[in-house]
């Protein structure tokens, strides 16, 4: 090997240690960080920890992570396991961005509350504990996500803006296809008994065929009420939301 190829070698060697090796309270005054916080940094880029990070007006507690570098090196990815013990949220799994800004998490696990949840949108306000099993979650700029996760709403409740009690068990299994992604919604041992599916393809246009029935004396009430929205019920009593139209790229 010629001498300029042992002396670029050594550069790259001792370049690439020392960024590793770097004090993670030094690189997080090098990186963008306009909608982030973080406090009680400790450990290097390569392994770390944070006592608080706060995204958004959104604050969580006790973030640690340690970079994958096998993983990393076979996917051209930055990829690192990532591990949060928040009192309302706790994830583990393996987080990664590539050069062009492709998000992924593989193999995560995500636990939160319904309460949790009801803070970030106006829409509903939920109770309950969700679980979601997350096998492979990849999002591209402009592109549809890859999707294949299962999310569990354990002893869930819709507190507004209508009222479904008493709680329930809902599950949506969302998997990629060829044509996009299909998420299958169903229940069990809940006031209403949901079944059914929404479909979006890469050109985000989405399709919804979900059936919504009362499983027990307590849906009745909140039959009568989808059926003031509706506008009508099927024969046997159901409700089927069938809709069509066409979302925006978020990402």
């Amino acid at each position: 090997m010629k001498l300029r190829h042992l002396i670029l070698l050594g550069i790259t060697s001792f370049s690439v240690t020392a960024l590793w090796n770097l004090p993670a309270t030094v690189a997080y005054h090098y990186i963008p960080h306009n909608n982030l916080q973080i406090s009680g940094l400790k450990g290097t880029v390569w392994r770390g920890e944070a006592e608080e990070i706060t995204i958004q007006q959104v604050t969580l507690n006790t973030i640690s992570w340690s970079i994958d570098l096998l993983k990393s090196l076979s996917s051209f990815a930055l990829k690192s396991n990532v591990e949060i013990q928040d009192p309302d949220l706790t994830f583990k799994g393996l987080a990664g961005i590539n050069i062009s800004q492709t998000l992924s998490l593989e193999d995560a696990f995500i636990e939160t509350k319904g309460t949790f949840i009801s803070k970030f949108q106006k829409l509903a306000k939920l109770s309950g504990n969700i679980k979601s099993d997350i096998k492979h979650l990849e999002v591209a700029k402009e592109t549809l996500p890859i999707v294949d996760a299962t999310l569990h709403w354990k002893q869930g409740k819709l507190l507004s803006p209508l009222l479904i009690q008493p709680a329930g068990d809902y599950s949506i299994t969302v998997i990629p296809t060829d044509k996009g992604l299909t998420a299958k919604i169903s229940s069990a041992n809940a006031p209403l008994a949901l079944s059914g599916n929404a479909k979006i393809n890469h050109e985000w246009n989405y399709t919804t065929n979900i059936t919504i029935k009362a499983a027990a004396a307590s849906g009745k009430g909140t039959m009568n009420m989808i059926k003031i929205a509706t506008g009508k019920l099927e024969k046997d009593g159901s409700a089927i939301i069938k809709q069509e139209g066409k979302l925006k790229p978020f990402y």
